[in-house]
């Protein structure tokens, strides 16, 4: 042999073990084995608003992996080490069913998954401290504003504040935090006010100290524009679906506006005193239907009718 053909058979060799020792190397890198499952997933403890959880160690042989910890419908992943084999999740509702799972992942992306924890959390049965200091703002001929001190609840979550009117004739609450302006009162009238706390778990609290408020005589003699474009869209069991083109008014903003939908020259009575929207579902009759919608402002100005829509509704609509 020459010694050309020499050197080539040697280079030849040396690509083949080159190539035999890449080919073993990515073998050797290509992880394919998951993580053992997190076992015996269970609750440790549990609050209002918190589920304690652990879970028996995973393995895998890579030696590298983490957990990840999942709540069902929440987007958030929380990813721990694998020396840790327990977590608290916050933030929970009182009362409430939640879905929790576990997932061991090494660093090749494989991924093994324990069982479903389904656990409640903690009734809450104690209601909210009662809503303190409540006091009369601004008032005018057809609003009253009003203001309190925030109530406190063990759950630390109070839900809504509820405002009661005496004499209650359909009044709007547009409520925020710890206030709220009732629309829609009559011209000098006094009324009396109170307010109670609901929270997370739907527990009342008593109510506040009661306030008195008489309303100023009215100067606003303008109605709202008619409501436009009205149209009646059709569902089942007689249900029917409203949309209209929203009114307008001198004094108040849409968001004010109540609307009365009126069904062959009856008032509707699943229709009545609908805020600020231009889209709300209700109920016609069996046979023949004509509709038409009318604004009213917060001096109870009532607006001139909306457009008219006659509908046919069989007995097979209202099944």
């Amino acid at each position: 042999m020459s010694v050309l053909s020499a050197r080539r058979a040697g280079a030849s060799l040396i690509v083949i073990v080159a190539f035999a020792m890449l080919a073993a190397s990515a073998t050797a890198a290509l992880d394919l084995t998951p993580p053992t499952k997190p076992g015996n997933l269970r609750v440790t403890a549990k609050t209002l608003t918190s589920v304690s959880m652990a879970w028996n160690a995973s393995t895998d042989n890579s030696g590298n992996f983490s957990y990840r910890v999942r709540l069902w419908g929440d987007p958030t992943v929380v990813t721990l080490p694998k020396t840790q084999t327990s977590y608290t999740w916050t933030g929970l509702r009182p009362g409430v069913q939640y879905y929790f799972w576990v997932e061991a992942v090494d660093e090749s992306g494989n991924k093994s998954t324990s069982d479903l924890l389904v656990v409640e959390t903690v009734r809450d049965t104690t209601a909210p401290s009662p809503p303190g200091n409540l006091d009369v703002g601004t008032v005018t001929a057809s609003q009253v504003s009003l203001s309190w001190d925030a109530s406190t609840d063990d759950s630390g979550i109070v839900d809504l504040y509820q405002v009661s009117v005496s004499p209650f004739a359909g009044n709007v609450v547009v409520t925020g935090p710890t206030s709220a302006t009732v629309v829609g009162l009559a011209p000098s009238t006094t009324y009396t006010f109170t307010v109670r706390a609901r929270d997370a778990g739907w527990n009342f609290s008593q109510p506040s100290n009661a306030v008195t408020a008489s309303t100023g005589a009215s100067t606003d003699t303008t109605p709202p524009t008619a409501p436009a474009d009205l149209r009646i869209g059709r569902s089942h069991s007689c249900e029917i679906i409203v949309r209209w083109t929203q009114s307008t008014d001198d004094q108040d903003p849409q968001a004010a506006i109540r609307y009365r939908l009126v069904d062959n020259g009856i008032p509707d009575p699943n229709f009545s005193f609908v805020i600020g929207t231009d889209r709300w579902p209700s109920y016609g009759f069996e046979g023949t239907n004509t509709w038409v919608l009318h604004a009213v402002d917060s001096a109870g100005n009532v607006s001139a009718p909306s457009n008219s829509v006659t509908r046919e509704l069989s007995g097979d609509d209202c099944q």
